[in-house]
């Protein structure tokens, strides 16, 4: 039979032997949880993307996805949301908007924004940061660059009719 410090030894051992399969397994977890594609497929007819681009909300989620012209191994396979041309290389933990012509406007939910309970419904604050085409109603939406190659035209004109004015 079994005395009381045997009993007690055999039951930390056990205790120890479950806690450290418990515990590697967290840690095994925890590495294989990564970024994730939004559903974004609602917003899709409201922003048409003519170019590749991302924002991040977070300075430091931003550092970890960097422009590639290789297609080498990539940490995250995300297809669905991450355009070819960027490779993600470390976790994310906030929020992404990726958008290319082929993919449209997309959002990559990091490890902390996945656990909002409506997360993957969210990609409506993506309308904001993609590069659309087109806004909500359908009017085409001007480029910075376009813009300022219209005020630049805009005052030559004012300046030669100010010449021509005095002439």
């Amino acid at each position: 039979m079994l005395t009381g410090k045997c009993l007690v030894v055999c039951l930390i051992v056990y205790l120890c032997y479950v806690g450290l399969g418990g515990a590697s397994k967290d840690e095994v977890e925890v590495r294989t949880v990564g970024p994730q594609c939004s559903s974004c497929m609602k917003i899709q007819r409201k922003c048409t993307v003519s170019q590749s681009g991302m924002f991040c909300k977070n300075k430091t989620d931003k550092e970890m996805i960097l422009f590639s012209t290789k297609k080498g191994k990539r940490l995250y396979h995300l297809p669905g949301c991450v355009p070819q041309k960027y490779n993600i290389t470390g976790p994310i933990l906030d929020w992404c908007c990726l958008w290319s012509p082929k993919l449209g406007c997309q959002q990559l939910a990091g490890i902390y924004y996945q656990n909002q309970s409506r997360w993957k419904d969210t990609c409506d604050i993506c309308l904001h940061s993609c590069a659309c085409d087109e806004d909500k109603s359908g009017v085409v939406k001007s480029t910075p660059m376009a813009t300022i190659q219209w005020l630049a035209a805009l005052g030559i004109l004012v300046l030669l009719s100010g010449s021509y004015r005095r002439s």
